[in-house]
């Protein structure tokens, strides 16, 4: 193959010396780490957060169907591997791992000892760990549950809720064992279902799944219900903020982004 002459031939290159500002250094960032199944994560965040005073860099883990305890056991295994892929280490230093089932069956404690192996010193945050704040922030003692998941994984994350103190006075499942699936629930169906199980007893709703499109049914179902509700994106997202030092309110995404 022939280049053209001015490719070839070694060309005059004029050098300039770069003024530098402090760049990234001001900006919040966030590190997703998101399942391989994951399209939506990333979306849901961008359209509760305003501006781009926040920036959300993003890495995947493997994950398998069908939605076992089992396979989202083995979640654990993948999280020092995708802190390792931010460079250089502590550039971020918030992350937020995505998946909601995944952190009620790992606990906190293995999910930041398997992140320290490769990102010392980093915070890290889960739906589940955003909810359980929420919880104690909101004054949430009563929870009704709607979860997309096959009965086990519900009844799991059904058992993480009472073990931190909590009372589930209803739960409703669309009863989905593959997550490609989950996406395609309809927010129509999830403000229908939520409307059913939330009873009069219940202090606040709770929609885990970060595979579930619940940020544009939020303000509806509060205004419905006249409760809190609490989704996997919203409270994942509300504690990644505060963990950076991001204070502002967020408006339109329900009241647990207002405090």
């Amino acid at each position: 193959m022939s280049f053209p002459a001015a490719v070839t031939a070694n060309a005059a290159i004029a050098h300039f010396e770069p003024v530098f500002d402090r760049g990234f250094k001001d900006q919040i960032v966030i590190a997703l780490i998101t399942l391989s199944t994951d399209n939506l994560t990333e979306l849901e965040f961008r359209r509760m957060v305003p501006g781009d005073e926040v920036s959300f860099s993003s890495t995947r883990i493997k994950t398998h169907n069908p939605m076992t305890i089992e396979n989202l056991g083995n979640h654990a295994f993948e999280i020092s591997k995708a802190g390792e892929l931010f460079d250089p280490t502590g550039c971020v230093p918030v992350f937020a791992y995505g998946c909601t089932s995944g952190s009620a069956i790992i606990s906190q404690e293995r999910l930041e000892q398997e992140l320290h192996r490769t990102v010392p010193g980093s915070k890290l945050t889960s739906p589940m760990t955003g909810a359980f704040k929420a919880f104690e922030k909101l004054g949430i003692r009563k929870l009704a549950i709607l979860t997309p998941y096959p009965d086990d994984v519900t009844q799991v994350m059904i058992k993480a809720l009472r073990t931190a103190g909590l009372e589930v006075v209803g739960a409703a499942s669309f009863h989905i064992d593959n997550d490609f699936d989950v996406p395609d629930v309809s927010p129509e169906s999830i403000i229908e279902a939520a409307t059913v199980v939330t009873t009069a007893d219940a202090d606040a709703l709770f929609i885990p799944c970060t595979g579930l499109r619940t940020s544009s049914v939020i303000a509806t179902l509060e205004s419905r219900l006249g409760k809190p509700v609490i989704t996997a994106h919203q409270a994942m997202l509300w504690d990644a903020l505060r963990l950076a030092g991001y204070q502002k309110p967020i408006h339109g995404f329900g009241r647990l982004l207002t405090v």
